[in-house]
């Protein structure tokens, strides 16, 4: 039984991590903190899955090597603002010896999109780089966008936490016929749970390319499985290139990701541009059956 160790397991798809990782059988860990473990709802899911738990935060270098020493493997799923600060999580996973690594990077492969074209890709990218650098055995996760904020917004980002989703009226990037992919948090986390204790994915990279849709055809299939009404506004490239342009103060470092996102999904198509290196999912583990978009929209009408 593999010991496997969950940081930000109380998180969207860290809850998921929790229970693909309980359901193959590993003996599961997280990593929480304090303030966390005192909160009885974020914790009955780890409860529930017999979690042993270790306190701590991503910038306390102790706690984080004490939990890794105590697994084999770790699988991170820190908040995508985090992606980029999991230096003192890399270097602790070197220290303890861990078998294997997955970082909280999932979303697009940043070798598709390119450097430059989006900060939160060049985080990871950074990522990528310390983690082969210092010699960790790894796996990189690579998916398209999650259902619970591309999907439940109808590919519209800024439409998350603005009101009831999915929403009536959305903006529609381009001409809203450039494909991106998708996949639910569950399959995410299935397919990460198996590939950390996959043998043949050790220091190589798998892709999830599921649900191939591009935004009309969301936007149409939520009218249809619902029967409700959607208002859609049109913002051009070049319309979105000036609001990338024009977001360069500190404050606007949200809108300058969320901007760069759009791009790279309804714009350039980078979520179903062939991959880099990366293996296909689907291919590699043929049993796993994933979710499709209109199955979650039957869930949500």
């Amino acid at each position: 039984m593999a010991k496997t160790l969950v940081v930000g397991a109380t998180g969207h798809l860290g809850q998921e991590l929790v229970k693909a990782c309980k359901a193959q059988g590993d003996e599961v860990h997280a990593l929480v903190r304090a303030a966390t473990r005192e909160d009885v709802q974020k914790m009955k899911p780890l409860d529930a899955a017999g979690a042993t738990i270790h306190e701590g935060e991503l910038d306390d270098a102790d706690a984080l090597l004490r939990a890794c020493k105590a697994v084999d493997n770790v699988l991170s799923a820190v908040g995508s603002m985090q992606i980029g600060i999991q230096a003192p999580l890399v270097k602790a996973v070197k220290e303890a010896g861990v078998k294997r690594f997955i970082p909280s990077d999932f979303g697009l492969d940043p070798k598709v999109a390119g450097p430059g074209s989006c900060l939160a890709f060049d985080w990871k990218a950074g990522v990528h780089e310390s983690i082969k650098q210092a010699g960790i055995p790894y796996t990189f996760v690579h998916t398209g966008g999650f259902f619970s904020y591309w999907v439940v917004a109808l590919g519209d980002l800024t439409k998350l936490g603005a009101g009831p989703l999915p929403p009536a009226e959305v903006i529609v990037y381009g001409d809203g016929n450039v494909k991106g992919s998708f996949s639910s948090v569950a399959d995410i986390a299935k397919v990460a749970a198996r590939a950390v204790n996959d043998a043949a994915l050790r220091n190589r990279e798998i892709r999830i390319a599921s649900n191939p849709t591009t935004q009309n055809e969301l936007i149409e299939l939520w009218r249809r499985k619902s029967g409700k009404a959607v208002k859609t506004l049109a913002l051009s490239a070049d319309g979105l290139e000036k609001i990338i342009a024009s977001s360069t103060a500190p404050e606007q470092g949200m809108t300058l990701v969320v901007a760069q996102l759009h791009r790279s999904l309804w714009i350039r198509g980078d979520s179903t541009k062939p991959a880099a290196v990366a293996l296909d999912a689907q291919q590699v583990y043929p049993d796993v059956a994933f979710e499709t978009v209109e199955q979650a929209f039957s869930r949500l009408s």
